[in-house]
């Protein structure tokens, strides 16, 4: 089998469901599985699959395990040589994944690709980036972002400063929509992020590893993206929101793990930009 789609379902089953009525509308010229992996949502998940997708290979934890564990049992499960993790948010058209798998297969030194996310008035997301520093959550999270120095040090970091509707190498890539080989989620995907960074992380092992991360921006998928996690008071969030409390636990578990390690000399923020 080429290609299993992975799909990580917490309390979004209706989003789901109407993701998988356009993905079994496409007839594609390889062999193909998607696999639906709950992390004990209790949204009825599993009767909505039964009922109207019976040919989906449905996993149920009794638990929530959190993004990486969750996606990985998927890909335990998954039969195809390369994986798609596909957020239930996200609508990418039958063109969209063939140009995908066919470019990590026609490049050997691909790890990981990614099309241009887009919103529903088809502007462009920001969802590559280069790797951060500690500044991170101060002028991603909070109002320090608006600075002189915040709005530097964004441009940078949010790569602004090429054309996103062109192919390019680049550090990391949100994790809504990419695909890879199987092998390197196996290698490369760490379960001890629960839910954030973990696509920052990924990339960087991928890097460290002799393989590039690339973004397509010739081709796109529809993001139906909401900042869950994001506040301006940084102190409110830490004290008041959970997901921000995720957050910034799986940012200080990223800065331990690589605060010994330089970043790797091919990746793109070592080298000069055009």
């Amino acid at each position: 089998m080429e290609l299993s789609i992975i799909i990580l379902n917490y309390k979004s089953a209706n989003l789901i469901k109407y993701q998988l009525t356009k993905l079994y509308d496409y007839n594609f010229d390889f062999n193909s599985e998607i696999i639906v992996v709950d992390n004990n949502s209790g949204d009825n998940i599993e009767k909505i699959l039964k009922k109207n997708f019976p040919q989906v290979k449905f996993i149920k934890s009794d638990q929530n395990l959190g993004y990486v564990k969750g996606n990985n049992i998927g890909v335990k499960n998954a039969q195809g040589k390369y994986v798609s993790i596909l957020n239930p948010d996200i609508r990418i058209e039958k063109k969209s994944i063939e140009e995908l798998l066919n470019f990590i297969q026609q490049h050997p030194d691909a790890g990981l690709v990614a099309p241009r996310l887009i919103n529903a008035d088809q502007s462009t997301q920001e969802t590559c980036y280069r790797f951060p520093d500690w500044h991170y959550p101060f002028y991603r999270r909070t109002s320090l972002g608006k600075t002189k120095s915040g709005q530097k040090w964004l441009h940078k970091f949010l790569m602004k400063d090429f054309n996103h509707q062109s192919i390019k190498k680049v550090d990391w890539i949100m994790g809504s929509c990419y695909i890879l080989k199987k092998e390197d989620v196996y290698k490369h995907h760490d379960p001890n992020f629960f839910m954030y960074l973990s696509d920052m992380d990924l990339c960087r092992n991928l890097w460290n590893n002799g393989k590039a991360v690339y973004y397509l921006g010739n081709t796109s998928a529809l993001h139906l993206h909401q900042k869950a996690s994001a506040e301006k008071n940084i102190f409110h969030s830490i004290l008041f929101n959970k997901l921000s409390k995720i957050h910034l636990k799986d940012w200080l578990y990223y800065l331990r793990k690589w605060k010994k390690q330089d970043l790797p000399k091919s990746c793109p923020s070592n080298i000069k930009q055009n």
